[in-house]
């Protein structure tokens, strides 16, 4: 069984990975807009996760 600790490390390695491709791959122009973008996708994943952790341990 997956934890959301577990989900919240596993998830946060690839955050800080894809930085780094998109610090090495995009434009000086678009890496801010890029890392914003992330940055939500990362909150929200990790709400969805919670969500679905806190339902399953709930019988």
């Amino acid at each position: 069984m997956i934890t959301f600790k577990k989900a919240f490390n596993i998830d946060y390695h690839v955050l800080l990975l894809s930085f780094i491709v998109v610090y090495f791959l995009l434009p000086v122009d678009q890496i801010f807009t890029a890392i914003i973008i992330l940055t939500v996708l990362f909150g929200v994943y990790q709400f969805v996760i919670f969500i679905k952790l806190k339902e399953q341990k709930t019988p």
